[in-house]
């Protein structure tokens, strides 16, 4: 069980490279969770001589109660280090044949890193590996000790987003061999399945716009070209389709392109409000920059052309919408929304 679980992390840390998250970058998040706690791999010392999970002489309640806070911190994207306290609930140890009965419990501080691959703007699975500062505390005929010791963890889970600050998670997590059984008698692995809620706090705001001093002369007003995500890329891709290529190129090569290769070219990506901010933000930018480069590949200077993502802040349909219900009828109204803006300085408007 031990290795596949390291097993699953370690194919979860490495997936992550392929994340398309939606957690926000440089922001902080809490939770609480709630579950079930199991005591296995367990073994002992003194009256606990026989391994308690196979032994015949003993009776064991090695399932109870566990749950915990955590709070964590948002390095990038798909990467954050999170910590907590866990009650990891107890073992009843009943003995037969005149051998006395004994109750472990144990509880810890944590602290680990967490790699998430998102499937959609919602879903997330996420691995996490670190160490867990435990306490144990056995019980045996009315004596008490307790023993503290630093062990190995490791959890793998899913979160799903509900809003931008709101998220349900679902998470097995392992504690390997908490106790010590020359102190207190007794040994075990921990595992808990819980359920639990995060909230987010914070967003990530655009910067203030600050207005330009008004200049001498009026600048002649950019030409703006339009182009379609719909047919430019597939549904929640940002590779471009043998159409978008198509389109760049024949935009490429109309002639109030060809003459202003010399002037600053801003491609601006749009979507629609569909999904979360963070995941159409990300999403918008990478289509802006597939369309960036497939200009830069035509043969326009590199040094010109900028790409940005602004997501869902610009939308063209206003309140047409509004009282759309029905999802893929929604997403057809709101397919105007859904653009890329190739923008040029001081061209003019074609008449």
């Amino acid at each position: 069980m031990k290795k596949t679980l390291i097993a699953l992390i370690v194919l979860n840390t490495f997936a992550v490279t392929n994340a398309n998250a939606a957690a926000d970058t440089d922001t902080w998040y809490g939770g609480a969770k709630l579950g079930w706690s199991h005591y296995f791999d367990g073994n002992g010392d003194n009256d606990f001589n026989d391994n308690v999970s196979n032994a015949t002489d003993f009776d064991t309640d090695s399932d109870n109660v566990g749950g915990g806070v955590f709070a964590g911190y948002q390095i990038n994207p798909w990467l954050a280090v999170e910590g907590g306290y866990d009650y990891l609930g107890n073992m009843q140890v009943q003995g037969n044949n005149d051998v006395a009965g004994a109750k472990m419990g144990s509880q810890g501080l944590q602290l680990s890193m967490k790699a998430s691959y998102s499937f959609n703007e919602n879903w997330d699975i996420y691995g996490r590996a670190g160490a867990m500062a435990y306490r144990a505390e056995a019980q045996q005929d009315g004596n008490s000790k307790f023993e503290t010791g630093v062990r190995p963890l490791a959890a793998i889970g899913t979160e799903y987003e509900f809003n931008d600050n709101w998220a349900g998670r679902v998470e097995y997590q392992w504690v390997s061999n908490v106790g010590n059984s020359n102190q207190i008698g007794m040994t075990a692995d921990v595992s808990t399945v819980t359920a639990g809620v995060v909230y987010r706090f914070g967003t990530t705001e655009a910067a203030p716009v600050v207005a330009a001093p008004a200049p001498v002369e009026a600048p002649v007003e950019p030409q703006r070209f339009n182009l379609k995500s719909d047919v430019m890329f597939a549904f929640n891709s940002a590779v471009l389709s043998p159409e978008g290529e198509a389109a760049v190129r024949e935009l490429y090569n109309r002639p109030e392109i060809q003459a202003s290769k010399d002037k600053t070219t801003m491609v601006i990506g749009f979507t629609d409000r569909l999904g979360s901010q963070n995941y159409n933000l990300n999403l918008s930018a990478k289509r802006a920059q597939a369309v960036a480069n497939e200009l830069v590949r035509l043969g326009m200077p590199a040094q010109n052309v900028q790409a940005e993502g602004r997501g869902a802040s610009e939308p063209v349909t206003g309140t047409t919408c509004d009282a759309v219900t029905e999802r893929q009828e929604l997403i057809n109204c709101l397919a105007p929304d859904r653009r890329v803006v190739v923008e040029i300085a001081g061209v003019a408007a074609q008449q």
